[in-house]
């Protein structure tokens, strides 16, 4: 269950600061997508800002404690898993690049919002103040496959030691609810 809001694609930065704030949270930057961005599938800008290239003294600073936000969606209440052009954005963007795990922060409830936008099927069904989100096993399955590996090379090549690398890897996968195994 998921607090509505928790994935907004709009979200005011003094709340998401206020919110660090009480969590004693660790965060490095963050990275700010805008809508015309997302409705045009532009990956451009999100490659130059996390991508192959980027330098290993910057990949060190960002790993695991970067926010990454949509604005331009102040018209709706919908969670960015729910907006198809965010969807369709995100799992493009997997396809071609596989950081979340690696950079999402953990303080927050950004990362899996991001996932879930990543994943084929997400149901979303609200009560009240809460929103319930399912999603299948196999399609979390095949997401993890295929960002851990690229999480633990983006760590090796930040310089981030292996015993580090994979404690934020396990830290991340009990995030969006693996059970992680040695």
């Amino acid at each position: 269950m998921m607090p509505l809001g928790a994935g907004k694609a709009e979200v005011a930065l003094e709340k998401i600061a206020k919110s660090l704030l009480e969590k004693d949270a660790l965060i490095s930057g963050m990275i700010v997508l805008h809508r015309s961005e997302i409705e045009a599938g532009d990956l451009h800008g999100l490659l130059e800002r996390l991508g192959p290239e980027t330098p290993p003294k910057d990949l060190n600073v960002i790993a695991a404690s970067t926010l990454l936000a949509v604005e331009g969606y102040v018209d709706t209440d919908a969670e960015i898993y729910e907006i198809p052009a965010c969807r369709e954005f995100y799992q493009r963007k997997c396809e071609k690049w596989t950081p979340w795990l690696f950079a999402g922060s953990i303080w927050t409830a950004d990362l899996m919002a991001i996932v879930l936008a990543c994943l084929p099927r997400v149901i979303c069904i609200r009560r009240g103040a809460d929103l319930v989100v399912r999603w299948e096993a196999e399609d979390m399955q095949a997401f993890l496959q295929k960002s851990l590996p690229t999480a633990a090379w983006l760590h090796h090549r930040a310089g981030i030691g292996k015993e580090d690398g994979c404690s934020l890897l396990m830290a991340s996968a009990a995030y969006v609810g693996l059970p992680f195994s040695e």
